[in-house]
């Protein structure tokens, strides 16, 4: 049975893709698993391949989606991307975003969202890229 903590996320992850695809994006890949971790959304950006981690929260939640990135997730993500590019044998720059979505607190209407380019680096992975 799909929670609905899990039917937000896949609604955010599908709204996101969509959403960077309207805007000029080339989504490679979603959902990249790894025992190193999960990326959500992989996508071409010109010189950049970006790595997109998708968080959603509630509009009455007491944090923002982005402050879910947390530096464990974070040096999972890169490390899951070192992986991805390595096994892909991707060129480009590596860029970590973030995008966040605000539901409504009693439906699934997006209230708004924000796209966050370049939103952490690899400092907590010296070495991979």
């Amino acid at each position: 049975m799909i929670t609905e903590k899990r039917r937000r996320g896949d609604m955010g992850e599908d709204f996101a893709a969509k959403y960077l695809e309207g805007n000029g994006y080339e989504i490679i890949e979603r959902n990249f698993n790894t025992r190193m971790g999960e990326i959500d959304i992989i996508a071409k950006d010109g010189k950049y391949i970006a790595f997109i981690e998708v968080k959603s929260r509630a509009d009455d939640c007491m944090y923002a989606p982005r402050e879910a990135v947390t530096r464990s997730k974070r040096q999972k993500i890169c490390k899951a991307a070192m992986l991805y590019k390595l096994q892909k044998g991707l060129n480009g720059q590596p860029r970590f975003d973030v995008f966040e979505i605000i539901y409504g607190k009693y439906d699934l209407e997006i209230k708004r969202f924000k796209h966050i380019k370049n939103a952490f680096g690899t400092e907590a992975v010296h070495g991979f890229f």
